[in-house]
């Protein structure tokens, strides 16, 4: 079962398995929503990032500082859960 860690209120992180990586991943969710999964199959020097569209509307807006923020969180907690197996 996935873990949830709320950033703020429209932003949270989830920590979860998925068959298509080795590790565990990172999944960046919108208002309910996947944004953007991260995965380190490659290495910590190349983690990779997987966009979604969005299923609302045509296209994401929000704030740069707050993804940019939650992308930084999300890379540190991947590397942290990633390192402990």
């Amino acid at each position: 079962m996935a873990k949830e860690i709320i950033f703020n209120k429209y932003f949270k992180i989830r920590i979860c398995s998925d068959l298509d990586y080795e590790g565990m991943v990172i999944d960046i969710v919108y208002k309910h929503n996947t944004l953007a999964t991260l995965n380190q199959d490659k290495g910590i020097e190349n983690i990779e990032i997987k966009f979604y569209s969005s299923q609302e509307k045509e296209y994401w807006k929000f704030s740069y500082k707050e993804f940019i923020d939650i992308l930084e969180k999300a890379k540190k907690l991947l590397i942290e859960i990633n390192e402990r197996k």
